[in-house]
């Protein structure tokens, strides 16, 4: 069985901006260690970040480009049917809806704050997801 994860943009971005410690986890997808999931916000909110001028002039747009089509073609693509428990912050609704409805055996993610937030640490425990941490 293959192990089914939703990575947080965090955490493509700081691939995306040559981070060490996030590059094995891009290097492990790529080597077919696990399987993505992903959704349509997640996909859009990758493109929106990786649009902002603080960021479009630190990443090569050819790179995100390539990132992109890589998840679209190669990630496995779900639609977001469950609206989640609450979490502190809204914007970490679509990262677990993508878990949930896409059965992930857990999400990554280098966001300190969605890891120590103890309703969406419920949430993710009675979905059967769980946290492998991030950089």
């Amino acid at each position: 069985m293959t192990l089914r994860v939703v990575v947080d943009n965090n955490l493509w971005i700081r691939a995306l901006l040559g981070g060490r410690i996030t590059l094995p986890l891009l290097e492990a997808w790529r080597a077919g260690v696990f399987t993505v999931v992903i959704s349509p916000p997640l996909i859009e909110e990758l493109i929106a970040v990786c649009q902002r001028p603080r960021l479009v002039v630190r990443i090569d747009p050819e790179d995100a480009e390539r990132l992109v089509e890589q998840l679209r073609f190669r990630g496995e693509m779900v639609e977001q049917v469950t609206i989640p428990p609450r979490c502190r912050d809204p914007r970490d609704h679509p990262v677990l809806a993508t878990a949930i409805d896409g059965d992930a055996h857990a999400i990554v993610t280098g966001d300190a704050d969605m890891r120590a937030d103890a309703e969406y640490r419920l949430a993710t425990m009675q979905h059967g997801v769980g946290d492998l941490g991030g950089g």
